[in-house]
């Protein structure tokens, strides 16, 4: 089955005119992401008002610390689609997420069904689908944002009313956040991103060559650029040989024979070398932004033969979950309107389409393939329609 891309986020260009979220919005977030992060639970409210307490399924052998009076019903596990389907289990396209009783479930067969050391997912019996904007449907939202597995274990509140979930919040130091906050922290917009700091970064594949760091308004990811060039070549060139990299430890750093991710990024310093003016983005989207942590998960799962798609997929994430929107925020700071983009990744070039990049052409980057990366480049190739190029050829 074709799974969605992006978690069905409909990606939507802004401008730097448009309403960006409020000071205290962006310092909630912070909290919720490291509460939750933490292990923590935290309280959610839908449209209606309705509430419940929600944490991190990955964390199920924490505990809990609300009492059995605060909530009126026993925990689920809340599940998205993404899950169901690598069980090879079919559903209709409207569902949102599903939630089944963990009463007869132990901690290890809930860590089971979210990080599959064996086949308990397949043996859940009593799944309920779950609409758009459900409390299940929010409370996996907001653990995806958090780049935690988007698996959650949620009870209801025994009661909605204001008074009851101020008092079970300031009790028990529980953060509340509602539905249209979580709307706002999860909707995709183009980021308010400014240079902070520039300096000159010799490097062995370009001498000349200048790093730049940004700043979001609010965030706390560290984007950076890598301008290559003299400035004697780059005043000769109009449109620069761009390259958005995410950012890949194993690849890069580690020289992981796995991925492509470190050939590519030093044959893109090296072209970029050869044009005379290139920018290199390095972003910091790890594993197709599900971070470092979830990446070895899926490295796992491939241990045991699911392919790079497939892996993600039985982590609850869908195909590629980065978003490309700090790259055209860090162009347009870069006052870089046309590129002349390498890439061999299509959603690339219409993402960057999308918040107003203008494309001029693709350079294709090409690739010699190992005995270790041969499956995965083939993937990437026949799944995610990557047009990729041998060296050879």
């Amino acid at each position: 089955m074709r799974m969605p891309d992006k978690g069905q986020i409909k990606i939507v260009a802004t401008t730097h005119k448009t309403d960006h979220m409020a000071p205290y919005l962006r310092q909630k977030r912070e909290r919720i992401f490291a509460e939750l992060r933490r292990g923590h639970q935290i309280i959610i409210r839908d449209q209606k008002g309705q509430a419940a307490i929600i944490r991190a399924a990955e964390f199920a052998d924490f505990g809990k610390i609300v009492p059995q009076e605060a909530i009126y019903s026993g925990e689920l596990l809340c599940l998205t689609p993404q899950h169901l389907a690598s069980w090879d289990r079919s559903f209709a396209s409207h569902i949102a997420c599903f939630s089944t009783p963990v009463s007869m479930l132990s901690e290890q067969d809930i860590l089971s069904v979210i990080i599959d050391q064996n086949d308990t997912g397949q043996q859940i019996e009593h799944l309920l689908a779950e609409k758009k904007d459900s409390l299940p449907d929010l409370a996996c939202r907001i653990l995806r944002a958090s780049k935690l597995l988007p698996a959650a274990l949620m009870a209801r509140c025994a009661s909605s009313e204001p008074a009851f979930i101020n008092r079970l919040s300031q009790s028990y130091e529980l953060a509340v956040i509602d539905y249209y906050e979580i709307e706002e922290l999860t909707k995709v917009r183009e980021p308010r991103l400014m240079i902070s700091s520039r300096a000159h970064l010799p490097l062995s594949m370009a001498e000349e060559a200048d790093i730049v760091m940004f700043r979001e308004d609010g965030g706390t990811e560290e984007h950076f650029a890598v301008i290559v060039g003299s400035p004697a070549n780059i005043a000769e060139h109009d449109i620069p040989l761009v390259r958005l990299h995410s950012q890949c430890v194993t690849g890069d750093v580690l020289g992981s024979l796995k991925c492509d991710c470190g050939q590519q990024l030093q044959n893109s310093l090296h072209l970029m070398k050869q044009a005379g003016y290139g920018i290199l983005l390095y972003l910091e989207q790890e594993g197709r932004g599900i971070g470092l942590l979830n990446k070895i998960r899926a490295y796992a799962l491939q241990d045991k033969g699911f392919d790079t798609v497939d892996a993600n997929h039985r982590l609850g994430f869908s195909t590629d979950e980065r978003i490309f929107a700090p790259a055209a925020a860090m162009l347009k700071a870069l006052n870089c309107h046309q590129i002349n983009l390498l890439t061999n990744n299509p959603d690339k070039i219409s993402q960057l389409a999308s918040f107003n990049i203008d494309i001029v052409s693709r350079v294709p980057l090409a690739i010699s393939p190992n005995s270790h990366n041969k499956a995965y480049l083939d993937t990437k190739r026949d799944r995610t329609g990557h047009l990729l190029e041998d060296e050879a050829e």
